[in-house]
């Protein structure tokens, strides 16, 4: 209001009757409430984004387990696979005799189970990280929801 931006403030303010000081009081409270709703939907927008911000960051460390998993995984099975090769071309790496064929059968077996139960942690680890992820999008297209209602009124 350009009333209380004049140096006569006082002066004005006695000349009003007591109704439109009344009006004033009126329009200044409900001013005063319109924009504590306002700062009570901008703060949870605000958590809403600081919730969102952490769901991406627990899908980011889901994505890092996932690859440390794969990548010990691998390493099990390159060690493995060499153990069949030496194995396969007649010679071990102490230059002793050959492996029986129980013992290629038990790498091979034991290769397998590694890859096995490191599909199964992944197939865990993408599970949760699309759950979270989905939680994500739910809160984004929230807020997007919120967004635009407020910008349409």
């Amino acid at each position: 209001m350009g009333l209380f931006n004049t140096k006569n403030t006082g002066v004005k303010l006695k000349k009003l009757s007591r109704e439109e000081l009344v009006e004033i009081i009126y329009a200044l409270q409900q001013s005063e409430k319109s924009l504590k709703e306002e700062n009570e939907e901008l703060k949870a927008r605000i958590a809403e984004n600081e919730q969102v911000i952490s769901h991406f960051g627990t899908v980011a460390d889901a994505s890092q387990s996932l690859n440390d998993i794969f990548s010990e995984a691998q390493k099990a099975l390159e060690q493995y696979l060499m153990a069949i090769k030496v194995t396969a071309a007649g010679t071990t790496t102490a230059g002793s005799s050959y492996p029986s064929g129980v013992d290629v059968q038990l790498a091979q077996y034991q290769a397998e189970e590694i890859v096995a139960e490191a599909n199964r942690q992944a197939d865990e680890i993408l599970a949760e990280a699309r759950r979270e992820v989905d939680k994500a999008l739910e809160l984004v297209r929230q807020a997007g929801d919120l967004y635009t209602e407020e910008n349409q009124s």
